[in-house]
């Protein structure tokens, strides 16, 4: 192993990139890289006309350079030229990472607050730059995260966007592709643009939601805190569940679409042979059938707590996000899992918690309704198989919801909200709106992203086509898929407890401690207040040089990047997210002069300040039990 190659692999171990964590073949790949003189798929290093050093790729009778020929650093220099004037809080995607001179290039023009993703659709184009190029200062930059090309490497991709996106910024996202990657990788980098810009869509509609409901998730996280810490969570569902093949063994999904009326019955059959989760407005439709599903799950605030009137319901294991409506978790009587699938569950693991929770409580991806939400619980537990029933996304007969449903929407509703059209299973039209619409296109992009572990079948007999799935009825299914037996309902009861005995009592104690973390992160940002207000004074001024300008040049750095550095930021900008908006319609307007956006980021301090005053009032009020 080159002197070269150990030095880009330190850099990469120390950064802890998603891809080489998550996937044991490409850490491996990593760890047992053959000898650097060795090139890999006919991958080769040339010489441009300037004798710089160039990868090539042989592929299909043609050769493609991964960089100009004639000169390789001019060329990746004047390719970055077009991006050197970025927006504040963009993100910039560069599809291909090649040897690094882009890369390189683009992070040396970015601003403090801008991020690099790269994405290196080949894993051994990786292993040969490394060899032969020193792009550890590349990796080991704060700025720069890189993905690695395998079969989740779109879901990756969107969980990293997730994290680092600002839906006010006004170019969000800056797609870049190298030379030679579009036409040698083409379907990858469709796929990536496609997620980038699936993904602005989501946190638009998202943080409108979070906005909108601000305070009842932060009540509702609050108050099942103490149930949380009685309980459990997604990580030691997924332990337990892992004693068992999965292989073979399918989850079906039930929803509250009204095809489920055609089959609900059937369901029976797929008792102790298939994991049968329950939408948490499908429940009463299947207590109504007695039909004995293994869970339920509930994420929205604001659930209406009369889905669960029915005692059965109540005994049953309940899979609910940390910020679910508190009402339905305080008078559960069954076992409790909880999910980090909302904004919340970020605060809890990362604000709340923070290194005194040793295991991720399951971060799933939520799609914005239940039954994305439990998609996603299905597909981080494990299962190879996951089969949609009443998953109808539109107005099948001109219903909204099976029978039974206890809110179940009037005619002149629907005919408010069926604004679209879409195709159904079997090729004729239905109505459907926008907000279903954008759940199809979830599941057809999930399913995208996941099709290389798992397969989606449709067993909905109605409802709208969902690309990507395969259309089965569900007898179908569980005559062809069903037949491994597994008592999903002792094993639910066997799943360990996230806390006991002293980790438990460590974790109270933790919480005890929050508000004294609190007022320290307050003073903090006091001092983040005044030297941004004196650096205003030094812009108006026309001061840009001196020992107390360089200082508070310094500290203003520090506070323009707490969202990565400091954990208790999300949970206290969760309490005022108005205000941050507020505060990103400001700073993200390149108009705006800059001792008007000091200003204003001074004025965000003092609203994270009057947060933290109202989370110690809440924990005063709510957290009595400790």
């Amino acid at each position: 192993m080159s002197s070269i190659y150990q030095k880009n692999l330190d850099a990469i171990q120390k950064r802890l990139f998603i891809d080489v964590e998550s996937d044991n073949a490409i850490k491996d790949a990593l760890m047992s890289r053959p000898d650097s003189n060795v090139l890999l798929n006919d991958i080769k290093i040339l010489s441009d006309l300037c004798g710089q050093s160039v990868v090539c790729i042989s592929r299909d009778g043609y050769e493609y350079a991964l960089s100009s020929m004639v000169d390789a650093d001019n060329a990746a220099k004047i390719y970055s030229e077009r991006y050197k004037d970025p927006e504040p809080f963009e993100t910039y995607i560069l599809f291909g990472m090649g040897d690094g001179r882009i890369a390189r290039h683009i992070l040396g023009d970015m601003l403090d607050n801008n991020i690099l993703i790269a994405v290196e659709p080949d894993i051994n184009v990786l292993l040969s730059v490394m060899s032969e190029f020193d792009i550890s200062d590349i990796i080991s930059n704060e700025n720069f995260f890189l993905l690695i090309g395998n079969s989740k490497v779109f879901e990756h991709l969107q969980t990293l966007l997730d994290g680092v996106i600002n839906p006010g910024t006004v170019t969000p996202i800056r797609f870049l592709i190298s030379p030679g990657y579009d036409a040698l990788y083409p379907d990858m980098c469709r796929g990536c643009i496609k997620m980038a810009d699936y993904v602005m869509d989501s946190i638009r509609i998202n943080s409108n939601t979070l906005i909108k409901m601000e305070d009842e998730l932060n009540l509702n996280t609050f108050k099942n805190l103490r149930y949380f810490v009685d309980g459990s969570d997604l990580y030691w569902i997924v332990k337990k569940f892992n004693d068992i093949d999965l292989e073979d063994i399918p989850a079906i999904l039930v929803c509250a679409g009204p095809s489920l009326n055609k089959n609900i019955d059937d369901l029976k059959k797929a008792e102790g042979r298939a994991f049968i989760l329950a939408v948490d407005s499908a429940v009463r439709a299947l207590e109504n059938h007695n039909v004995n599903y293994n869970a339920v799950i509930t994420g929205d605030a604001e659930k209406e707590y009369s889905v669960f009137e029915d005692d059965r319901t109540r005994r049953k294991p309940l899979i609910a996000e940390i910020s679910s409506n508190y009402k339905i978790v305080e008078n559960w009587s069954g076992r409790l899992f909880f999910t980090g699938g909302s904004s919340m569950g970020t605060v809890v693991q990362t604000s709340i918690f923070g290194d005194i929770l040793t295991h991720d409580i399951g971060k799933v991806e939520t799609g914005g309704s239940i039954s994305t939400n439990a998609f996603s619980v299905l597909e981080y537990i494990g299962f190879k198989t996951i089969v949609l029933v009443g998953q109808d996304l539109a107005f099948t007969g001109g219903q909204g919801h099976v029978q039974g449903y206890s809110n179940q929407e009037s005619e002149e509703e629907l005919a408010e909200r069926g604004i679209e059209r879409v195709e159904a299973c079997d090729g004729s039209i239905l109505t459907t709106d926008s907000q279903m619409r954008y759940y199809i296109r979830w599941f057809e992009k999930k399913i995208e992203a996941v099709k290389e572990n798992v397969t989606v079948i449709d067993a909905t007999e109605g409802g709208a086509r969902i690309q990507g799935a395969l259309n089965m009825t569900l007898n179908e299914v569980i005559d062809t898929r069903c037949n491994t037996n597994c008592d999903f309902d002792d094993m639910l009861q066997k799943v360990s407890y996230a806390f006991e005995g002293e980790d438990k009592e460590k974790c109270l104690d933790h919480l005890r401690k929050l508000p004294d973390r609190l007022n320290e992160f307050g003073d903090k940002l006091k001092k983040y207040k005044r030297n941004y207000i004196k650096m205003s004074g030094f812009i108006k001024n026309n001061i840009t040089s001196g020992k107390d300008f360089e200082t508070t040049y310094e500290a203003v750095k520090e506070a323009n990047v707490i969202d990565r550095t400091e954990p208790l930021y999300y949970l206290v900008t969760a309490f005022c997210l108005s205000e941050v908006y507020k505060y990103k319609n400001i700073v993200m307007n390149k108009n705006k002069p800059m001792d008007e956006v000091l200003i204003a980021s001074a004025q965000m301090m003092d609203d994270c300040i009057g947060a933290i005053e109202k989370i110690i009032k809440l924990i005063k009020k709510e957290w009595n039990y400790l």
